[in-house]
């Protein structure tokens, strides 16, 4: 498998080489198809101030796989000998890990303070809005007349990251940047546990802890943890995720009014989470057509919509806050950036980021998980097939509606679980086949090695 992974990362490199060499680029010094600055750091590596950073990231990671290793070996690859509080026990060593590794491979970037690098940029992040309205009361009742005042990333969104943020200020009593940034990875991370609960229902446990070991060592999740404030959404994403199908599955009036909830948070949090709705309706049209789930795929859909439009009407009526004005400010704000940024320097036109931002996806989900997801969907399982069909119909409509022109590193956050589940149904499949915990392992090793490859030569932090 290494041989196979080893081949098609020389290839895929060896495109973007050709682009890079024949001057085709999206913006500035991007490469294209990334968004990410070409910045390589080799040569302050050999420099002890910096090889200690690079050796840290390595060893947190050497010791991981060891102790994954173990694991495997004592449970028969995540097949026998588990009880739930060895799953439990897993879990909390994936949060570790993933909190761990995320901020050892930032500070590659100049040590710890990198951490805290993109929350430094005040102009730019959410950070710099904390506190604006006095209240979060006020923040809503006046988002859209601030708006002109607000920092970059806040103006294309709903002010659901401020609040976030704010809210996670008062228990670490601090609003600096490198305190939230911790916290933020430390939020991130958590996104495992729904993770597992999801994937566990979909199909097994084993499958369920492979998808969380793949969810920790992706590229654009190990790079955006301690770098960006999007990572914030992925809890809320997948715990939307786990209550609509615990919804439609149980018949569940509970789970479906918390779908609900959970996904009008995410759309005050973000205006580009359209593919997970689109999801929900994919996995709707494709229960309809199986008697025993027609009344649930009704019951959930109405208890969704109604939560859903529960929570708008409540924050409207408690603070007058108007989510279509605020889209359509946002919208022109956006627009605006884009015809700057094409004054600034000519990009490729939109329609054209319909293949690359794709592109940009294969890498920043990780070339072996990419693999083995385009592999299962060649090659489905016949009772996983419709499952993962929607997948890949979820990936096509983000990818048909998704505005940004290369920003493919930090839109993949949003579809990693459709990519990584059925990648590890695959790997579970190879494991059992084979019976050996080799190809997990392996598969892990290449991940981590392009996760240090991306982060000495690209500058993610942004």
């Amino acid at each position: 498998m290494l041989f196979r992974y080893a081949y098609v990362f020389m290839v895929y490199a060896l495109i973007v080489s050709l682009l890079w060499i024949i001057g085709i680029e999206s913006i500035y010094a991007h490469v294209t198809p990334f968004y990410a600055l070409l910045d390589p750091v080799f040569s302050a590596a050999l420099a002890w101030s910096s090889l200690r950073w690079h050796l840290l990231s390595v060893a947190v990671f050497v010791l991981a796989l060891c102790a994954l290793a173990l694991v495997l070996r004592r449970t028969h690859g995540f097949k026998d000998g588990f009880g739930k509080r060895g799953v439990a026990w897993m879990l909390v060593g994936l949060i570790a890990f993933g909190f761990a590794f995320s901020g050892a491979v930032a500070m590659i970037r100049g040590g710890p303070p990198a951490i805290s690098a993109a929350y430094e940029r005040h102009d730019k992040e959410y950070i710099d809005d904390i506190g604006r309205g006095l209240t979060i009361h006020g923040l809503f009742r006046d988002y859209v007349k601030m708006h002109p005042f607000l920092s970059m990333h806040a103006k294309v969104h709903p002010p659901g990251p401020i609040v976030l943020l704010w809210l996670i200020s008062y228990p670490i009593g601090s609003r600096e940047p490198l305190p939230l940034s911790v916290a933020t990875m430390f939020i991130g991370a958590l996104a495992v546990i729904p993770l597992y609960l999801w994937v566990r229902d979909m199909t097994d446990r084993r499958v369920a802890l492979i998808a969380c070991v793949l969810y920790t060592l992706v590229p654009s999740i190990t790079l955006f943890t301690a770098t960006s404030a999007d990572i914030l959404f992925t809890p809320i994403t997948l715990t939307a995720l786990l209550c609509f199908w615990r919804a439609i599955e149980r018949g569940s009036v509970v789970y479906a009014l918390a779908g609900g909830v959970c996904y009008a948070v995410m759309s005050l949090t973000s205006f580009s989470l359209i593919g997970i709705g689109a999801f929900f309706g994919f996995v709707g049209l494709w229960r309809l057509t199986q008697k025993a789930y027609r009344f649930k795929v009704i019951k959930t859909a109405v208890l969704m919509g109604a939560a859903f439009l529960a929570v708008h009407v409540a924050v409207r009526l408690w603070t007058g806050f108007d989510v279509i004005e605020c889209f359509r400010v946002c919208k022109e704000q956006f627009d605006l950036d884009q015809v700057n940024l094409d004054e600034a320097s000519p990009r490729f036109p939109a329609w054209s980021w319909r293949f690359l931002n794709p592109a940009c996806w294969f890498y920043f989900l990780g070339i072996p998980v990419s693999l083995l997801f385009l592999w299962r969907l060649r090659r489905p399982e016949p009772g996983s097939k419709a499952l993962f069909v929607t997948f890949a119909l979820t990936l096509l409509v983000l990818d048909l509606l998704y505005l940004a022109r290369g920003e493919g590193e930090r839109s993949a956050l949003y579809i990693v679980p459709f990519v990584a589940i059925p990648a590890a149904h695959l790997l579970s499949e190879i494991m059992e086949k084979t019976r050996s915990r080799g190809p997990l392992l392996a598969t892990a090793g290449f991940l981590a090695f392009q996760i240090w490859l991306t982060e000495t030569c690209l500058n993610t932090f942004w």
